[in-house]
């Protein structure tokens, strides 16, 4: 550690010049990071060991994680200003750290005020953002061991200090670079971005393996800010990020029994059989509903696994029966759908919830297709895809059925079907590149649109892709979204200011929604991953 101290110094000092503050961050995966400012940077070395070996005393072990912050700006402001860009900064994005006195004796690093919920959606109104009065309070007695009540009032009017800093990453005596600026700050910066992607898919997809209960339920998720398990479930969810488990298992070469676990969780107590017909209920808070996508999702996820354990036949049969509940489902005149039905005397509850259910379906019913051949699945999904076409649900901009428009053409390599699924994602190209927040099915989206236009080429439609989608930009924002998007990854580096850093360590987070970890929002970063590797490793 000491020799890793010394070659960060050395960087530091051929980097900045006459700085006179620094935080440092010292941390493991069992406990939340301990954040000691330095106002006397005569003698650093002696300084950042001051702190480590005191951390060391405290712990019994010498830290695994140091993080050192620069500071490389600051700017003298009123707290009411202070307070409106708190407010005015997307939920847990803020990039700039506060000093609320001159002595800069309470002071929060950036990452320090996103992970504590120092602003949170409003108790009045949760369309709006407050200040959290009770959760500074906390964090000042418990983890800054100052014995005070933070009130907004009394600092109203008053001035304080927001600065910028410039921040390096100690791990296992390595240094790492971050990232000063923009959405991105804070994440180390890599040279190798496939085999970083690698090492994403391999902790995610044991994190996801690990969720799963001796029953075969997931834990669902959690609320990392102060490590709330999330109190809920969705069997959708259940099923789609069983999906996404097991293609990074396949990825990963990895032994993929463990799905039937899920699987069997399912069929054990979801499933409902009533003339032939079969659906997945879901009886969450006594909901006790039939969803189209819920029956799709367990279709895929079925067929997901058959793909690469065809033996398992008895599951053929359940995936099956439930897309003969999904045709129920489906008015064949006119291709409407059913989306929820009331469970159990299956009467219908919503002709329509959320238009992705849709694309679940038609999904569910080629995937079928691909592994029993009968036609029934084929000829629902080209006749539902009529009426996509006629209703223009590209502009839905919908990942499932991007990657249903791409197993329709492998199957039937219609014109038509290449023209929807390219101006699914045409017009948002733009959209996408730009988008602050990860929106993971983004990347999925992209890169079934890429199999599409590749497929479009092998078919001679050269002209067809020119007049429908930009194919550079295409692959410049796929590559743009794969690199953005580990700013929803808990690397150490994040981890470490959270309560219980271990929890979480390795798995992907939807930042402005409470940095929540869920089942199927790993599994969207996961899908997406594994299918932009398989291409550009």
């Amino acid at each position: 550690m000491e020799k890793a101290i010394e070659s960060l110094i050395e960087k530091i000092n051929k980097i900045h010049k006459n700085y006179d503050k620094v935080f440092i961050s010292i941390g493991n995966a069992n406990i939340k990071a301990y954040v000691k400012i330095i106002k006397n940077t005569t003698n650093m070395k002696s300084q950042l060991m001051k702190q480590i070996n005191n951390y060391k005393k405290q712990t019994g072990s010498f830290p695994k994680w140091v993080k050192v912050d620069i500071v490389t700006l600051e700017e003298s402001i009123s707290f009411n200003e202070v307070e409106r860009l708190l407010i005015n900064t997307r939920r847990n994005y803020v990039d700039f750290g506060v000093a609320l006195d001159k002595q800069w004796q309470i002071a929060f690093l950036p990452d320090e005020i996103n992970a504590n919920a120092f602003v949170r959606p409003s108790k009045k109104d949760k369309k709006l953002k407050e200040i959290a009065e009770n959760n500074i309070t906390h964090f000042l007695n418990k983890h800054k061991r100052l014995n005070t009540n933070f009130k907004v009032e009394e600092y109203r009017n008053t001035k304080v200090t927001i600065f910028k800093t410039e921040a390096y990453f100690i791990e296992d005596e390595e240094i790492i670079d971050l990232y000063e600026r923009g959405y991105m700050r804070g994440i180390r910066i890599v040279n190798d971005l496939n085999s970083e992607i690698d090492k994403l898919i391999e902790t995610s997809s044991e994190f996801l393996q690990n969720e799963i209960q001796p029953n075969g339920k997931y834990i669902y998720g959690y609320f990392p800010h102060f490590d709330r398990e999330i109190n809920y479930y969705n069997i959708l969810r259940h099923s789609s990020s069983t999906y996404a488990l097991t293609e990074g298992l396949v990825y990963l070469q990895k032994d993929i029994s463990i799905i039937k676990k899920p699987l069997n969780y399912i069929i054990e107590n979801y499933y409902y059989e009533k003339n032939d017909e079969a659906y997945i209920f879901d009886d969450t808070k006594s909901i006790n509903e039939i969803k189209l996508g819920q029956n799709a999702s367990f279709i895929f996820a079925v067929c997901e696994y058959l793909n690469h354990a065809p033996r398992d036949k008895q599951y053929l049969n359940y995936a099956q029966k439930v897309a003969k509940g999904i045709l129920s489902m489906i008015n064949m005149n006119n291709m409407e759908t059913i989306h929820v039905l009331n469970y159990p005397d299956l009467s219908v509850k919503e002709h329509f919830r959320i238009v992705y259910y849709d694309g679940e379906a038609a999904l569910a019913l080629l995937r079928l297709y691909q592994i029993d051949k009968n036609k029934l699945w084929l000829d629902t999904v080209e006749k539902l895809f009529e009426r996509f076409k006629n209703e223009k649900y590209w502009k839905y901009h919908d990942h499932w059925l991007a990657y249903c428009s791409n197993e329709l053409v492998k199957i039937n390599p219609k014109e038509k079907y290449f023209e929807f699924g390219m101006k699914n994602a045409a017009d948002y190209l733009d959209y996408i590149y730009q988008r602050e927040t990860t929106f993971p099915t983004f990347l999925e989206m992209l890169m079934a649109t890429y199999h599409l236009v590749n497929s479009a080429k092998n078919q001679g439609l050269e002209e067809l892709i020119k007049e429908t989608i930009d194919e550079n930009k295409l692959i410049e924002t796929i590559h743009q979204r794969a690199n953005f998007q580990r700013i929803g990854y808990f690397y150490p580096e994040i981890a470490m200011y959270f309560k219980n850093p271990k929890r979480i360590l390795g798995s992907f987070f939807i930042k402005h929604h409470g940095y929540r970890v869920r089942i199927d929002d790993i599994e969207h970063y996961l899908s997406g991953y594994v299918q932009y590797q398989k291409v550009f490793k």
